[in-house]
């Protein structure tokens, strides 16, 4: 469930207010739920959806960045735009606040993107405004809201709906996009293809499986004399995911055991573990905040501080002179690669996949009751080979082989609809939906929602899937391997 934020005040359309010119935000969902009545869903979902009629619809389609707030209040202020007795006034007032944001009053559209509007600045302010945190959140909150704030969450299948909706979860179900599968199979036939599986490895473990949709599908792909002698070993600080992994893991037909732990301290002795797969987890670990004083004099301010600038000195890592006064440091994946490092045995690899950058620095990214930080994954990549391992680098969607062009809902869109769908009592899952599976989905609901629209899945409109990389590991010193080359489905193995 997503945490409570606090409620905009109610503009105030006086003033200069009134010659602001009006937008409705174009990827707006409407739902004719009756002859008269239409639904549009506010952005925060804390709040109850608005219901139109058709003067109301009217009002909303006329803002087209050519009308005043002012002639829209002139216009409808006083009619009735909704069957709940609400006049234009009311709704001209809250629409434009972050809680609802339907529209945006200003003298010109926010950016020079789509229709001349960058409407992803604007949806960047209300995820600030969603966030209820203020300013950098590292060090201590991030683990906080996964140990503390999220095991008292109730619906934690919501969780991956609204506030991290992950690949793997938007993937969980058969996809055209990737060949017809899941996600999690589709991870491990490409696994296969690298090696990993061959010899079978013994422990493999799942850091923050969600919900363990990957964990499942991963089991299915295998045969089951296939997982004999393998043990799953999920994860995770929150205690609620961590059951549900559990559950879905022996589903899959793995001999499954949980472990409640923190990925940057990992609780496995030396050399004891084969294959490590972590999808998107590493954005929530410990970030620090670094002046340019502690960067160029090599003393922290605390003691996660120093250990972040005793890494960068010990990997020599190369920090560049044109520093700007305050830099993040993603001090917990550091930690993780350096406890991968020490848990794997001779020979074992880690699968590490997340959103992140090449240059720069790390930023932060704003969701509902907490901030992530992007992974600087040339500096991850640099620690990485400092430690001993052998690494490659490449995108996700690159690894999976994914269709670039398969069309796939908007996902704001499948928010929408779903608000839609619980207010009417219809099951509606948020996940990646091709045209034909919303309409199997959605069935005589469907040609009563105006507004939906598809993206390519490589389109970065749609969730931004480049962005999401893989770092694959490999520790030296395990046993070799036989060489061979396959030729019309024949093996030639060679003498060495």
């Amino acid at each position: 469930m997503k945490p409570v934020t606090a409620i905009q005040e109610p503009l105030n359309l006086t003033g200069e207010t009134l010659n602001l010119f009006a937008w409705h935000i174009p990827d707006l969902v409407a739902y004719q739920h009756h002859g008269d009545e239409w639904w549009f869903a506010p952005l925060d979902d804390n709040l109850p959806l608005i219901r139109l009629n058709r003067t109301g619809l009217n009002m909303l389609r006329a803002m087209n960045g050519h009308t005043t707030v002012g002639a829209l209040l002139e216009q409808y202020g006083r009619k009735i735009c909704g069957p709940d007795g609400q006049p234009g006034l009311w709704h001209l007032e809250r629409w434009a606040t972050p809680n609802f944001s339907l529209c945006y009053y200003g003298t010109e559209p926010p950016g020079g993107h789509r229709h001349k509007g960058k409407w992803d600045l604007l949806l960047q302010q209300i995820r600030e405004g969603w966030s209820g945190q203020e300013g950098f959140e590292g060090e201590a909150h991030l683990e906080d809201f996964h140990h503390h704030e999220l095991s008292q969450a109730a619906d934690d299948d919501g969780h991956f709906d609204v506030i991290e909706t992950t690949v793997s979860h938007l993937f969980r179900e058969p996809n055209e996009a990737l060949n017809g599968l899941t996600y999690g199979r589709l991870l491990m036939r490409q696994l296969r293809k690298l090696g990993w599986f061959t010899p079978k490895p013994r422990m493999i473990v799942e850091i923050g499986g969600g919900l363990g949709y990957v964990a499942r599908e991963l089991g299915k792909e295998l045969l089951p004399f296939e997982k004999q002698g393998m043990t799953y070993c999920s994860l995770d600080i929150t205690g609620p995911f961590l059951k549900r992994q559990v559950s879905r893991a022996k589903a899959g037909g793995w001999n499954v055991i949980g472990t409640q732990a923190n990925g940057e301290a990992l609780p496995f002795t030396d050399h004891s573990v084969d294959v490590v797969i972590d999808n998107e987890n590493m954005a929530d670990m410990t970030p620090v905040k670094l002046t340019k004083q502690e960067l160029s004099s090599g003393r922290g301010e605390t003691a996660q501080h120093q250990e972040a600038l005793d890494w960068i000195r010990r990997a020599r890592l190369p920090i560049g002179t044109d520093l700007p006064e305050e830099v993040i440091f993603n001090l917990g994946p550091t930690r993780f690669v350096a406890e991968l490092w020490r848990v794997l045995k001779p020979g074992g690899h880690a699968f590490l996949s997340e959103f992140g950058i090449d240059e720069g620095w790390p930023a932060p990214v704003k969701l509902p009751g907490h901030t992530e930080y992007e992974v600087q994954y040339s500096q991850l990549r640099h620690v990485a080979r400092w430690l001993g391992f052998q690494e490659r680098y490449l995108s996700l969607p690159q690894f999976l082989g994914l269709k670039p062009d398969t069309k796939v809902l908007c996902t704001g869109a499948a928010y929408t609809i779903q608000r839609f769908c619980q207010a009417i009592d219809k099951p509606f899952v948020i996940r990646a939906y091709t045209e034909p599976e919303l309409k199997q989905t959605l069935g005589d609901m469907l040609p009563k929602i105006q507004g939906t629209h598809y993206h390519d899945v490589a389109d970065p409109a749609w969730f931004g899937l480049l962005d999401f990389k893989v770092l694959l590991l490999e520790k030296p010193g395990g046993a070799p391997k036989a060489q061979f080359t396959e030729q019309k489905g024949y093996r030639w193995y060679s003498q060495k």
